[in-house]
């Protein structure tokens, strides 16, 4: 029995997929599966439209995201779900309780900031995975690692306010006092980061 697509050649197997014989040069490897050229391209396309198929909606994902943690859930970012549902019970604990006159206004503004950041997060999140399950290529995200870290920080920052008020009742008030100094800090940061990035340049020229 010969390849059928070269007729002088002895076929080395038949394609699993189709049966036809086919000489060593027209067979390719799968896993542990044989296939022609033809079926191989086949199989490819339907697991890469399988795989495309299972990426988050990104619309999906943002009407989910009105629901504190559930939009980043739908994405499979439990952790980042966790941080959102942490932080946003916090702003609504905060805004309620008593002892922090003079912040409400401000407490109550960045309560709606987050509530409409989380949809809008996981909207990206699951349209920057689609753009890519297609082949199109993105602006990457910020790594994994220095998200991690950011949520750590918010995490721990919550935990001491927390911590310290019930300890000493008043001391949630006492340190709002100070949370310019988180814009001081944030913003000596950043200044940091862009002279760190102009001497990277300048080095690299």
């Amino acid at each position: 029995m010969n390849c059928i697509v070269h007729p002088e050649i002895a076929a080395a197997t038949s394609c699993e997929a189709c049966l036809k014989p086919f000489c060593q040069q027209c067979l390719v490897k799968i896993g542990d599966h044989t296939y022609c050229h033809s079926c191989s391209r086949q199989i490819s396309d339907q697991r890469s439209q399988t795989r495309a198929d299972s990426i988050p909606s990104p619309g999906t994902a943002f009407w989910l995201g009105l629901i504190p943690g559930v939009g980043a859930i739908y994405n499979g970012e439990y952790f980042k779900a966790f941080v959102n549902v942490m932080i946003f019970g916090f702003l609504i604990s905060l805004g309620n309780k008593e002892g922090i006159e003079g912040f409400d206004t401000l407490i109550h503004l960045m309560t709606a900031a987050f509530f409409f950041y989380m949809p809008l997060e996981a909207y990206h999140t699951a349209r920057r995975r689609w753009l890519e399950a297609r082949g199109i290529a993105v602006k990457p995200a910020k790594s994994e690692t220095r998200q991690g870290f950011w949520a750590g920080i918010a995490l721990t920052v919550i935990g001491i306010l927390l911590f310290g008020d019930r300890l000493a009742p008043g001391f949630l008030g006492v340190a709002l006092k100070f949370w310019p100094l988180v814009l001081i800090g944030f913003g000596g940061y950043k200044i940091w980061e862009h002279f760190q990035r102009k001497e990277s340049s300048e080095a690299g020229q």
